[in-house]
């Protein structure tokens, strides 16, 4: 599963980096928080109306990050 499928999966749930990096790359992966960042601002470039004001994928400031469907239709 994909990052993106687990926060839509959770919604408006912080999901921690550590629980995505788990349950995308595995165990071995769980202090790769650059691979986070990158693949976000891939799913904002391709999912946000505008990726630099991110709407529905939310970071929460080195804790996780969030999706946040209740902006949908606005």
């Amino acid at each position: 599963m994909s990052a993106a499928g687990v926060l839509v999966r959770h919604p408006g749930k912080l999901v921690t980096q550590r629980q995505l990096l788990q349950q995308v790359w595995g165990p071995q992966y769980e202090k790769e928080t650059n691979y986070l960042r990158v693949y976000l601002a891939q799913i904002r470039q391709k999912l946000e109306p505008d990726p630099a004001s991110p709407r529905y994928f939310i970071t929460e400031a080195r804790m996780g990050y969030r999706f946040d469907p209740a902006d949908e239709g606005r």
